[in-house]
């Protein structure tokens, strides 16, 4: 194992790298959409400039890696046959999942649906839905890859070589919430709790999937999907009458009970199904 001061130095040094160089890119951008970190960004504007941020962060993860004398097997990038039937297995359990969630809320009616909303999805064409949902998934294994890479592969790498698995798991998954208030500000205080859950449950995947973050990826790429789909074809909301701990916030996911149980139960199944073939 690697001394504690090596590793916080080699993360930190890549931490800022990475963000200077963005920052430095990204710049004209943040100009022209009037950005500020910490403050409520609309999703438009969050894509836009999470397009330069994560080529950085490819960048900066292949030098990190040359210089460490590193390479992307290392950080649990590997490409078999193995990799693209996790990454399969994940999308479809957290797809399903989270589809499942939903039609539970609508059952007990702790969700509730736009009629407008709804109107207007019926009158669009079946190939703006596919070409919709297609362009959705797209982005998804996009950010659920690069997000993947960056936090379940390249950070808990390098904590796991100074401590033990877990606390470097509970340090990564920290970090990995923390890192959406850049993006949400002051209101993405709730999401906390559930997204250092999540970024557990994707840690657990990768370790069930002996190594590889092809499995975390999937997972993460089914969320995002199921949660985009969801938003712009379905658009629920909590209903106002229930306690929020039951039917969460607006637009805030993994602020409600059944969002926290959905996060454990995938953890559970995960490991049952892979841990015992590793």
């Amino acid at each position: 194992m690697n001394s504690l001061v090596e590793v916080t130095i080699n993360i930190s040094t890549f931490f800022v790298f990475w963000i200077s160089t963005w920052v430095a890119i990204a710049f004209p951008l943040f100009k022209r959409y009037n950005w500020r970190p910490f403050q409520p960004t609309t999703p438009e504007k969050k894509l836009i400039l999470l397009l330069p941020l994560y080529l950085m962060a490819l960048i900066s993860i292949w030098g990190a890696n040359h210089l460490l004398g590193q390479s992307w097997k290392t950080i649990g990038v590997i490409w078999e046959m193995r990799t693209t039937q996790s990454l399969l297995l994940g999308v479809g359990i957290a797809t399903i999942g989270i589809w499942l969630l939903l039609l539970l809320k609508a059952s007990v009616r702790l969700i509730s649906f736009d009629g407008v909303s709804r109107q207007k999805a019926a009158t669009q064409g079946i190939r703006q839905h596919v070409l919709t949902i297609g362009g959705l998934f797209l982005l998804a294994i996009m950010i659920g890859g690069i997000e993947e890479i960056i936090f379940r592969g390249w950070l808990q790498t390098q904590l796991e070589m100074a401590m033990v698995p877990w606390l470097a798991a509970t340090l990564g998954s920290f970090l990995f919430a923390i890192a959406h208030l850049i993006w949400d500000g002051r209101a993405g205080l709730w999401q906390q709790p559930g997204l250092f859950l999540l970024g557990w449950v994707l840690v657990i995947a990768r370790w069930a999937d002996s190594g590889n973050i092809a499995l975390a990826w999937g997972l993460h790429t089914g969320w995002v999907w199921g949660l985009a789909c969801i938003g712009e074809l379905i658009q629920p909301q909590p209903v106002t009458e229930k306690p929020v701990w039951l039917a969460g916030r607006p637009a805030q996911p993994l602020t409600d009970l059944l969002d926290v149980a959905l996060m454990i139960i995938t953890a559970g199944l995960i490991w049952q199904i892979l841990a015992p073939l590793g």
